[in-house]
């Protein structure tokens, strides 16, 4: 049971046992009220926070608010019409809990003129399903750990085909709108599964089998880490293929799903990358005298402007310990910052000195912003690059002239050249030396897998680190990385002829051949084989091979 109440002006729809809620907050002076609150913020952006606060009078288990921000004029007349966001939750969270299907019990609402706020119970003992398979399904299994990832993927599946039975379709199904809530400490053999984030959900009388696919590619996506193949047939087996049409092919109604799936993630990942050059819960811009930043939240931009002073000084008195590189494009130094998780940081200044790079930068936007995308972008879809941590672009009559990217120094790794000639003596171990090989080309093939075109991916653009048993890859250059754009026959063989032309000789015929054959494997395109080796043979039998060696550049002949 509800009540409604009327609190300073602003109309309240409270659950019964839970009035003092209306007491306790104004939705038009929320954060006011949070002052000398214990309270945790755990998300924050343009459109809403999230606070949660512990257990207290209001409830014992805890209760989190979600604080819309209302959108003006638009918004006001739009939700005249359609119910708001806090109004969805509010009425999905109990629509669900009516039908038996496990989420947050929602206990007030409130919708202010200019904001928004609806208050649930915390979840307790619960963390996101995705968090969760990340830390305990990802890499190889034992037999009990596999035993265990089927059953939460059978009960996952089981969740959905409630769901859908029950006519509610999330529109934002991904395993971070679950929760898996523990009955006793992290047992798989007592939990609960909990629907969560609930302003995408409608309610329907049936759902189509165009809804029932989407919402699998949802959950393939999210948890495309854990999950083989055969963990998708069971899924579909688990959730019955009888709801998805006429397709009895349980093989081709997976393949039907991943590539929504894949789909969805070039979206969700296209949408991420431009992130950074707007105001979001990461990312954070300014404009002043003739500058525009764009900046990683939680560092000082003071420090930042210093920085680039502290390059401009380095390049007038010719600091050779801090100047790494110059040529007449880019020019690279070092330097150490004021900064609570980063010691080193690297200055990289992208000129525009001639006509063609000023007219570059008026209609294609200038070399250092492609680098602060691309950075950012990278580590999006999952690669390692250098923390991008600011970009700024100097200004003369709104044209761009120099634009610097300021990024964290990468840590103890070599380029993949230096590297090879400084570990020649361990990579003569069979198993280093393949784990290298292999490390490398899965890393490659998932990057043209994500349709991922480095256009200069030679050995020197390629930081390599020893973890444990394997290797980690950092690709530098960055502003030279291409996104969707579609990886033909002519770009594969393009950066593979250009690791093979910047690789040592060192490394023989056949740990290229190998290199080739693992990379293809990872691509899906065997089939291609002697084409690809024919082309790269034919491109790299007429060139020397070039690498830089801890005394400069080295030449090789085959």
């Amino acid at each position: 049971m509800s009540v409604k109440k009327i609190k300073n002006g602003t109309e309240w729809t409270v659950r019964e046992g839970h009035e003092k809620i209306s007491d306790r907050f104004d939705p038009d002076n929320f954060l006011s009220d949070l002052n000398g609150k214990n309270y945790t913020l755990v998300k924050e952006n343009r459109v809403r926070s999230v606070i949660s606060m512990p257990g207290s009078d209001i409830n014992e288990n805890g209760i989190y608010i979600k604080y819309f921000k209302r959108g003006g004029y638009k918004e006001y007349i739009k939700h005249l019409f359609v119910p708001t966001k806090a109004r969805i939750e509010w009425e999905v969270g109990n629509a669900l809990l009516s039908k038996d299907i496990n989420t947050a019990l929602p206990l007030a609402i409130s919708e202010g003129k200019r904001r928004l706020l609806i208050v649930t119970e915390t979840v307790i003992n619960s963390e996101e399903l995705m968090e969760f398979c990340q830390s305990n399904y990802e890499g190889s299994l034992s037999v009990e750990r596999e035993s265990e990832k089927k059953i939460l993927l059978d009960k996952l599946a089981l969740l959905i085909r409630d769901i859908h039975e029950k006519g509610f379709c999330h529109y934002d199904l991904h395993a971070g709108n679950i929760l898996i809530r523990f009955k006793e400490e992290q047992n798989v053999a007592g939990y609960d599964l909990y629907l969560m984030d609930l302003h995408r959900v409608k309610i329907f009388k049936s759902i189509s089998v165009r809804q029932r696919m989407y919402n699998l590619a949802q959950i393939f996506n999210s948890l495309s880490s854990i999950m083989t193949k055969a963990d998708k047939l069971d899924f579909i087996r688990s959730y019955g293929s009888n709801a998805l049409g006429n397709i009895t092919d349980k093989n081709k109604l997976v393949r039907q799903i991943d590539e929504q799936s894949s789909k969805i993630r070039n979206i969700h990942y296209g949408s991420r990358r431009k992130r950074s050059l707007k105001e979001s819960s990461i990312f954070s811009r300014q404009r002043f005298a003739g500058t525009k930043m764009f900046f990683r939240k939680g560092h000082d931009t003071d420090n930042f402007q210093a920085l680039i002073e502290k390059h401009n000084n380095a390049l007038v008195n010719n600091e050779r310990t801090v100047i790494m590189k110059r040529d007449s494009k880019t020019i690279l130094t070092r330097h150490t910052i004021k900064d609570d998780t980063i010691q080193n940081v690297v200055v990289k200044q992208y000129k525009a000195g001639c006509l063609g790079r000023l007219l570059k930068n008026i209609f294609r936007g200038s070399a250092g912003r492609k680098a602060w995308v691309a950075g950012n972008g990278l580590r999006v879809y999952g690669f390692n690059t250098p923390l991008p941590l600011a970009l700024i672009e100097k200004k003369l009559s709104g044209i761009t002239t120099d634009s610097y990217v300021i990024m964290e120094e990468v840590k103890d790794s070599l380029e993949m050249d230096r590297y090879i000639l400084k570990n020649s003596g361990n990579l003569t171990g069979l198993r280093m030396k393949r784990e290298l090989i292999r490390g490398f080309a899965k890393t490659l093939g998932e990057m043209h897998n994500h349709n991922i075109f480095h256009h200069d991916l030679k050995t020197c653009n390629i930081m390599v680190k020893e973890k444990g048993k394997s290797f980690d890859f950092t690709f530098l250059d960055f502003d030279k990385v291409s996104f969707n754009d579609g990886i033909t026959v002519r770009k594969r063989v393009k950066n593979l002829t250009q690791i093979n032309l910047s690789t040592p000789r060192l490394f023989t015929f056949a740990d290229r051949l190998r290199f080739l054959k693992e990379y293809l494997e990872q691509c899906n395109i065997m089939s291609e084989k002697k084409k690809i080796l024919r082309e790269i043979v034919n491109l790299s039998k007429p060139e020397k091979i070039l690498y830089v060696s801890f005394n400069g550049d080295v030449t090789e002949d085959w």
